[in-house]
């Protein structure tokens, strides 16, 4: 069995269940989208999208970072897909595992950088306002984190492989 191979049906088996639940996630996601931009004529929901403070379209930065979402989420998919097809440490599970934390990065930068921007935006010739988020200061630093996660399965891959050559 080479590295890129797994035997463990509950790994596979979990991996294609998180998958079915993220498709329905980007489901659910690209729907709150397409309401937020017809605003629930349906009268089934109605989905607003605001932004505290700031000169930007909310409902147009939403939209983007809705849309960057469902990259990431996509990406994710596509890494749940190999793994459930018994795949675990193969360069392709890690390469749509580092773009699931490319996306979700640049959706961090983006709600950091984007109230930063509005506020400059919106502010007067004597006034600035910084407006900075934790939260979304932390989600950079998570999405980050990721990426060192990404470089440990690289690297438990090899090792992995080096171990049975030597068997």
């Amino acid at each position: 069995m080479s590295r890129t191979e797994i035997s463990d049906p509950v790994i596979r088996r979990g991996a294609a269940r998180l998958r079915v639940a993220v498709i329905v996630a980007m489901v659910l996601l690209a729907s709150a989208i397409l309401l937020a931009w017809v605003g629930g004529p349906l009268g089934i929901a109605k989905v607003e999208m605001r932004e505290h403070g700031g000169a930007l379209d909310a409902r147009l930065t939403g939209t983007v970072s809705m849309l960057l979402i469902e990259v990431a989420l996509f990406r994710l998919t596509q890494m749940l897909r190999a793994i459930a097809a018994g795949e675990l440490f193969s360069s392709r599970v890690i390469r749509h595992f580092r773009g699931f934390a490319f996306w979700l990065f640049i959706v961090a930068l983006g709600g950091v950088a984007v109230p930063l921007i509005g506020s400059l935006m919106d502010s007067g010739p004597h006034r600035v306002a910084l407006v900075l988020n934790l939260t979304k200061i932390l989600a950079v630093g998570v999405t980050l984190l990721l990426f060192l996660l990404a470089r440990l399965l690289e690297r438990a891959g090899q090792i992995d492989e080096e171990m049975r050559e030597i068997v």
